[in-house]
């Protein structure tokens, strides 16, 4: 007979039942006020007011996976010949954002040590502006702090869902507040159409996720899909119910990151964490500017290209406000890679030069 405790412990599926629930609710609410990224901020709001509250939130990551796949397929099925036309701009705006790394990290790793009082070796891993699952890794085998570096970075992708939406909307920089994605509401695509993107899309996410693309559950089938569609060969997005379900789905997952999270951890990482998300916003939106002005492509677009958040959600993002999420998704897979490729080296370097500044002491 099972231990009294254990009946009042609710089982994972009815709590993540009842995230998804509460996710659904907090977009329902953002979508009614017309708010933008309504059912990704909204689901990310509500799961996340719950986790700090302390109430248990979870979202099963086979989930997560699935809605990946999801939107992988419909982000490529957005893609128009237009966008591929345009890709003959893109080494311009992609040196930029390769200059705008060093620099980004740099500015909020001078905030962190010498603002906030941080070892260099932490301000390292919570300056990288993306690549979070990576960059997590890396952390906990350099043995920092982990839990201050994913506060800062889940904060930082909290703020640019949330917030920056809304900042391109007011400054006229989008073409949609993204309730309801500009793409879905074209047409459904048949249902011949629908099998070719699904069976293509699952496929290609299959074999990216195997040779460990970053962010390849939801690269994979964008360019498969991308290409299909950017030739003409298909129109047609899946149905706009999965398109909500799946932001829900993944604004939920975003906000579940912050259980566990305690009070004293919170007032002590809340401040840093906003000042290093402005520092860092601040320097990749001048480098976007000097993109955008450069090779003549959107300056909106190219603000979310050059944002200091993570693969997934800023290229979903885009494609919520009618952004061109194959544009987006390039630049925030070739930062992936570079700091993926970078930041082992620049971790051993400061640690030699932490060690010393030790000794120094």
């Amino acid at each position: 007979m099972p231990p009294v405790d254990s009946w009042r412990r609710p089982s994972p599926l009815v709590v993540a039942a009842l995230t998804l629930l509460a996710g659904a609710f907090g977009g329902g609410v953002f979508a009614y006020f017309n708010l933008p990224a309504a059912w990704l901020a909204g689901a990310l709001v509500a799961v996340t007011v719950l986790a700090l509250a302390g109430v248990p939130v979870y979202v099963p990551d086979a989930l997560r996976k699935l809605i990946f796949i999801v939107l992988g397929i419909s982000l490529g099925a957005s893609v128009t010949p237009e966008t591929i036309a345009g890709i003959r701009t893109w080494p311009v705006t992609l040196a930029l954002l390769a200059l705008s790394l060093p620099v980004a990290m740099g500015a909020v790793m001078l905030y962190l040590r010498y603002v906030s009082k941080w070892k260099y070796h932490e301000t390292l891993y919570a300056s990288a502006p993306g690549a979070l699952s990576a960059v997590l890794a890396m952390a906990a085998d350099a043995k920092v702090d982990v839990r201050m570096v994913a506060f800062v970075q889940t904060v930082r992708v909290f703020l640019l869902i949330a917030a920056l939406p809304g900042l391109l909307l007011s400054a006229g920089l989008s073409a949609s507040t993204g309730a309801m994605p500009p793409m879905a509401g074209v047409h459904v695509a048949t249902l011949a159409d629908t099998l070719i993107m699904v069976v293509t899309g699952v496929i290609a996410a299959l074999v990216a996720e195997r040779l460990r693309v970053p962010g390849g559950l939801l690269i994979g089938p964008l360019i498969v899909n991308g290409f299909l569609h950017g030739t003409g060969y298909m129109q047609g997005n899946i149905p706009s119910f999965l398109l909500l379900s799946s932001f829900v789905v993944l604004g939920a997952f975003t906000g579940a990151r912050f259980a566990g999270t305690t009070p004293a951890m919170i007032r002590k990482l809340l401040l840093d964490s906003i000042g290093a998300f402005v520092v860092a916003l601040a320097v990749c939106t001048a480098f976007a500017f000097l993109a955008a002005w450069l090779s003549g492509e959107s300056l909106g677009k190219t603000i979310i290209a050059f944002a200091p958040g993570g693969l997934e959600a800023m290229t979903i993002l885009a494609f919520m406000i009618g952004l061109d999420p194959a544009f987006v998704g390039a630049h925030h897979l070739a930062r992936f890679i570079l700091i993926a490729l970078l930041l082992p080296f620049a971790g051993r370097w400061l640690m030699g030069k932490e060690t010393g500044a030790v000794r120094e002491d």
